[in-house]
């Protein structure tokens, strides 16, 4: 097999960095969205589950596992047997080809993905039997909310990414047949980053460094970056400096507008949760609550920038 043959043969696919990039981003938001609501009242694995599905779908459909069994739900209305948290199960969702005025399901099947015998086959009503749980008021899903800043994330990183390659300086080496030797030991000593290269007397000019003339743009690259990983963080109502810079280099205005934007885009969420999650405590008889993790207390961070711009003028 000749050379060019080899080269034409195709080769084991691997990643291209855009997408290792996606990968890298869109799981650390995803982790953040994780870590952003806890349920009291319900199991590690529920929350997780619940979270994960308004992440990727928008809405998930709550329901009793009494709805499948009757015999099940005499026992648990008898007050002989208490599943606790686990009465309640969550899964996909479909409607059920009835819908009323306000373009809204009034039945919903459940989309038995793990084929168990404790979901039921059979359409139930919803707000009585079934509680739809939705991310946002568009009913979307929340990765779909930060999508288009995300790939523009990772456009400012692919050229962040030239950018570096362009700022790398290459050497020439020129040399006699019997200087091939010497040529390759100061090509190893510049692969070693070596502080010192030895080059024969008389002959400086042996080997050179290459300006490629490439304007250095990485730090405002860099700003672009922070910026936009910033948005994609606000709209997840996540704590954040909100300008690419450090916080205590900003003023009060800046702090409490930023902040506001936060909180607002953290309403969104909270405030849909809260309210589907009345509808299922009411159907089910459930005391479930949902916690915010990234509550935030900015009271300090403010009087911190207050006492920082008043020493700052009597230094003057």
């Amino acid at each position: 097999m000749t050379k060019v043959q080899k080269i034409l043969l195709p080769r084991k696919s691997t990643p291209s960095v855009k997408a290792k990039f996606l990968f890298f981003y869109t799981e650390k938001f995803f982790n953040k969205w994780m870590s952003k609501y806890k349920f009291d009242g319900l199991t590690y694995q529920q929350q997780y589950y619940l979270m994960k599905k308004l992440w990727c779908e928008g809405s998930v459909a709550c329901s009793s596992v009494k709805s499948a069994d009757k015999e099940l739900a005499g026992l648990i209305d008898a007050g002989k047997l208490d599943m606790g948290e686990n009465e309640l199960i969550f899964t996909p969702w479909a409607p059920d080809k009835r819908f009323n005025i306000y373009d809204f399901p009034t039945h919903v099947r459940l989309i038995n993905t793990r084929g168990v015998k404790f979901i039921t086959e059979d359409s139930l009503k919803l707000d009585e039997e079934v509680v739809i749980i939705y991310a946002q008021k568009n009913h979307k899903s929340v990765y779909s909310s930060i999508e288009a800043k995300l790939l523009e994330l990772i456009d400012i990183e692919m050229k962040m990414r030239s950018s570096r390659k362009a700022q790398s300086q290459g050497w020439l080496f020129t040399f006699d047949p019997e200087d091939r030797e010497q040529a390759k030991i100061m090509q190893e000593a510049l692969d070693l980053d070596e502080p010192y290269i030895f080059v024969p007397l008389g002959q400086p000019d042996k080997c050179k460094g290459i300006n490629n003339g490439a304007p250095y743009i990485l730090d405002k690259l860099e700003q672009d970056r922070q910026k936009v990983e910033n948005d994609i963080l606000t709209i997840l109502g996540v704590n954040n400096v909100g300008v690419g810079e450090k916080k205590e280099h900003l003023i009060v205005d800046e702090v409490n507008a930023n902040n506001q934007d936060i909180e607002e885009s953290d309403n969104i969420f909270q405030n849909q949760l809260e309210d589907d999650f009345k509808r299922v405590n009411s159907c089910f008889g459930k005391k479930i609550k949902v916690i915010d993790m990234n509550e935030m207390y900015m009271g300090e961070d403010l009087d911190y920038n207050e006492d920082e711009e008043e020493d700052e003028e009597d230094a003057r």
